[in-house]
């Protein structure tokens, strides 16, 4: 049955990535459309047991994308931006993070969830928009800046939401020590180790393997490898595994590096097609009449902070006229840290749990489907795509 879903993934993914191109839209969002069309709430050609049995590949397909956005931040491209994209980051997360929870507290929202829904809000989905930098071959400042700021946003997004998670706890009566306080640093501490560690064996080895099918192998073994090591330790695979590419690649930046990368980077089309369709038939249309009011408001909250947060960090920095008026629109895309972290805030929530899932869920359908589009355009507009 997995064969039978993956050649109907890949087919639907093909054909509908190929009509979408006629409307002059990004693939990914014919890749989503594909999903929820062959999916368990329409055509049903896949069932939920055909998406469970696939949710490992997406892992790996996720991870490997994690993967090579670290691969992209080379040290020359790094000392050339300066501080300006962790600036940038810093601000737009936070910003998001007080301006959804401001904006879901005037609603209503029980205080705890929406700590935990601005926590949620802080982050960014590197995938959808690496797909599009990539389908449209975008170069420029915007676009400079913007690969930097997805690549940190996930850091801080898992700093913001373990200090959340923290306060929440101490919001519902529990005594909380200082290494309570320390946790969030847990996991950068460890996917920084384990990335570098990993980065650095991966460099040693590749040495030894002088064949493409080889060195392919090699990238994905270590790859799995950090998957298996992160869930092992309990965190998220997709920071460590960009700590992996970008101690591979500045560790070791020579021609048969390089060539390993320009290897690797030819799988990611199909990588995206899978891992994208898939997700297109994991989503419930049904669910977004369940949203609400709340939902909408977060997805209205979320995209403000974005937005303005940007625009704060930008000034900041002395950006360009080009990067002020344009980096906030390509902040939108959800899907991947946000289920992940939602799914750790059920227990927390107790009864609101299943308020949480289903804004993150609906409102993750919203911005997967528009995000893309929006950042083709604002791309376009800003003169980096040709």
């Amino acid at each position: 049955m997995v064969l039978y879903s993956l050649a109907v993934i890949i087919f639907s993914g093909l054909l509908f990535g190929k009509i979408i191109k006629i409307f002059k839209l990004p693939q990914v969002t014919g890749y989503l459309i594909a999903g929820v069309i062959i999916g368990p709430f329409c055509l049903k050609l896949i069932t939920f047991d055909n998406i469970n049995s696939l949710e490992l590949f997406s892992t790996v397909a996720l991870s490997f994308i994690s993967f090579l956005i670290g691969t992209e931040l080379k040290m020359k491209y790094l000392k050339k931006l300066g501080s300006k994209p962790l600036i940038i980051a810093l601000f737009c997360s936070i910003t998001t993070f007080v301006i959804t929870i401001l904006g879901l507290s005037l609603l209503k929202c029980d205080l705890k969830l929406a700590i935990i829904l601005g926590a949620i809000a802080s982050s960014t989905a590197p995938a959808s928009i690496m797909m599009v930098v990539k389908q449209y071959h975008a170069k420029g400042e915007v676009t400079s800046n913007l690969m930097g700021i997805i690549a940190i946003d996930d850091a801080i997004s898992i700093i913001i939401f373990g200090f959340s998670m923290v306060f929440v706890e101490s919001l519902s009566g529990n005594s909380l020590s200082l290494i309570n306080w320390l946790e969030p640093f847990k996991e950068i501490l460890l996917s920084i180790v384990l990335g570098s560690g990993l980065g650095l064996i991966l460099g040693f080895f590749e040495k030894y393997f002088k064949s493409n099918s080889n060195n392919i192998a090699l990238v994905f073994a270590f790859v799995i490898t950090m998957i298996v090591v992160t869930n092992y330790y309990n965190i998220s695979s997709l920071l460590a595994c960009m700590i992996l590419g970008f101690v591979f690649v500045n560790s070791f930046n020579n021609k048969l590096t390089n060539h390993i990368i320009d290897l690797t980077d030819n799988l990611t089309p199909i990588l995206f097609l899978i891992f994208f369709v898939v997700s297109g038939a994991s989503l419930d249309f049904s669910i977004l009449k369940d949203v609400g009011i709340l939902g909408i408001g977060y997805i209205v909250f979320r995209t403000l902070g974005k937005i303005i947060g940007a625009n704060i960090g930008t000034r900041v920095v002395n950006s360009s006229k080009n990067v002020k008026k344009y980096l906030g629109f390509n902040l939108l895309s959800q899907t991947g840290l946000a289920i992940g972290l939602a799914v750790i805030a059920v227990p927390i929530l107790k009864d609101l749990g299943d308020d949480l899932i289903t804004i993150i869920i609906a409102s993750s359908f919203i911005f997967d489907i528009f995000g893309p589009i929006i950042v083709k355009v604002v791309l376009r507009k800003a003169k980096e795509i040709k």
